[in-house]
């Protein structure tokens, strides 16, 4: 239906350019009877043009991409924007601002002659259906956010601003460092060569999965040193059984469950069998490349092993007996609430756990000391992890008929440096309370773009782990890594220094600073793991209507298996079962698509 749509638009589009054309050639031969002396001063006049035109431009071209950048607009410019209104989630926001009285709003007419003019806005639930409505009607903003099947609808059909020129007249580390973070990943918003979006994304490395151990509760088993923290799924086990055998806790209680787990196995990066999966180089969702063709993971021969060693450690009792009935993101989590109360001893996790549920935990139970223990495997080597080629959430894009394309690269620079001066601590400090008023009154998420850097993580680690080697606890603009999420880092970092027996600010610097913590591991794993890539990021027509159903008939299944409900001797069934219910379907157009866009 949306393609029909875009078709309709487009066509407008084109008749209206057509009948703009041809009054453009009548009014040109009506002038056939001017003189040739009038015919010659126009010729005179358009060479002055042009000599201006190149001086201008000389003049432009010796300016750098960042003055470019910050260049107000001779005369206004208007930039049309529509709004998935969502409330700030800065608490200090005051209560009597709107998205068109906000900072971003003020400051971007003061200061670069731009007027952001929200067309219409709308809560998220009514959001797809205003779009649509709208694109129905040929009403495209300027600048807006789609989500990556929308830009292949749009980007195919023409109704997308081509943006090659402007991203290489205003290419800068700053903006490349939010949409070309690896001089590689402005390339999956180019069609045919040319760029028709900024694509939006978050580090393929926070995909990886960690195991957290308190060494404080292992100390029960006999491990005192995180050198001796298992290495291999046999160690692992034999970690387990020990711990089944005592009370670790201290709830007067032996036998387990001594791992925390939940219906979310395979997505939750909290309590869930990623690592286990992991450890075997398996994965429940994703296609690779096998051969030029790709493949899909959750059918994968493997996967039999990971259940069948699953199934083993429900039945020893590891894991809780009904774990399935549990969502770890339900309001009051009991699962959150085990973790929390010194339950386990073991959390598979991802890099932010420490940031929570285990700061709370620390700050009941000071004594907790968390580690992050190796990757799993069954020889104690690093596996190989599965990452997306292309971790693309969404595209920044400028509609075909904007006057001002360029203005998207302007304003998101802007942003950036806005943010970067504002969230300085010092400057913050430093601030009246009218100036104070302005920056609470900068609302992100009611502005077409986001300026966040899927690298910040690994940069501030880096950035801020060298500041402290160096003993420094005041730092410059100039020490600062240049990223909207820096400054907050760096408070992180100085406010575990002055209270690190405080579990929130350790759960903070633990997740994302500490040179072992979350962070470090995550940097660890992507930088020495062999690698394989999900190389899809868009959602087919046979996904929409089968997806859904083709992951609740695997998630069943495997955690039936797991369970012992369903023999792993019916993975082959599943598999069939899964390709005659859409599974082929879905391949057989993934495989085109991949084709089509190697």
């Amino acid at each position: 239906m949306k393609k029909k749509l875009i078709a309709v638009l487009l066509s407008a589009a084109m008749i209206t350019g057509c009948l703009a054309g041809c009054g453009d050639s009548k009014t040109a031969s009506s002038g056939g009877s001017a003189s040739s002396g009038s015919d010659a001063a126009g010729t005179e006049a358009a060479a002055d043009a042009n000599d201006t035109t190149a001086a201008e431009k000389s003049g432009e071209s010796a300016k750098s991409a960042e003055e470019l950048l910050l260049e107000p607009y001779d005369e206004p410019v208007d930039i049309h924007i529509v709004l998935q209104y969502r409330e700030s989630e800065d608490p200090n926001t005051p209560s009597d601002c709107t998205p068109e009285t906000s900072t971003a709003v003020k400051l971007l007419k003061e200061e670069m002659n731009i007027n952001l003019i929200y067309d219409w806005i709308v809560n998220a639930d009514q959001y797809e259906e205003k779009f649509g409505a709208e694109l129905a009607a040929g009403n495209l903003p300027d600048v807006f956010m789609v989500n990556p099947n929308d830009f292949e609808d749009l980007a195919s059909q023409g109704g997308l601003a081509d943006l090659t020129e402007y991203y290489e007249k205003y290419r800068c580390d700053d903006l490349d460092n939010i949409f070309n973070y690896d001089g590689n990943f402005i390339n999956v918003a180019k069609k045919d060569g040319r760029i028709y979006g900024l694509p939006m994304g978050t580090d393929p490395a926070q995909m990886t999965s960690q195991m957290i151990y308190n060494m404080t509760q292992l100390e029960s088993v006999g491990i005192t040193s995180s050198d001796q923290l298992p290495k291999t799924i046999e160690e692992f086990e034999a970690l387990c059984d020990k711990l089944m055998e005592v009370d670790y806790n201290g709830d007067g209680k032996i036998g387990g469950p001594v791992v925390p787990a939940c219906k979310n196995y395979m997505d939750a990066q909290l309590a869930d069998f990623q690592p286990f999966f992991h450890a075997y180089e398996t994965w429940a969702d994703g296609w690779y490349d096998k051969d030029g063709t790709l493949q899909y993971a959750g059918i994968d021969e493997g996967i039999k092993t990971t259940l069948t060693k699953l199934n083993e450690w429900y039945n020893k009792g590891y894991f809780q007996k009904d774990f399935a009935a549990y969502d770890i993101w339900a309001a009051d989590s009991p699962i959150v609430n085990d973790i929390v109360a010194g339950k386990y001893a073991i959390v598979p996790a991802s890099w932010w756990v420490p940031n929570w549920p285990l700061n709370t935990n620390k700050v009941e139970h000071p004594e907790s000391n968390w580690v992050i223990g190796p990757n799993l495997s069954p020889d104690g080597n690093q596996p190989a992890i599965m990452v997306d080629r292309y971790p693309v959430n969404n595209f920044v894009v400028v509609g075909r008929d904007c006057k001002n394309p360029e203005a998207v690269f302007k304003m998101m620079y802007w942003s950036l440096q806005y943010t970067l001066e504002n969230s300085n601590p010092e400057r913050q400090n430093a601030m009246t309370d009218e100036e104070k008023t302005e920056w609470y009154s900068y609302v992100y998420t009611w502005l077409p773009y986001r300026i966040y850097s899927p690298t910040c993580l690994r940069t501030n680690f880096e950035v801020i782990n060298k500041l402290a080697e160096e003993g420094k606890t005041e730092i410059t603009e100039a020490d600062a890594a240049r990223n909207n999420e820096f400054w907050g880092s760096w408070a992180s970092y100085l406010n575990y220094k002055e209270n690190p027996d405080d579990g929130v600010a350790w759960g903070t610097y633990f997740s994302r600073l500490a040179p072992d913590g979350g962070v470090a591991n995550m940097i660890h794993t992507i930088e020495t793991a062999d690698i394989i890539y999900d190389e899809v990021y868009v959602t087919t027509p046979a996904m929409v209507s089968r997806k859904a159903e083709l992951d609740k008939l695997r998630n069943n299944t495997f955690l039936s298996m797991v369970m012992g409900e369903t023999p792993i001797s019916d993975f082959d069934k599943f598999v069939e079962q899964w390709k005659a219910q859409g599974g082929d379907e879905i391949a057989k157009e993934v495989n085109e698509w991949y084709q089509n866009n190697k």
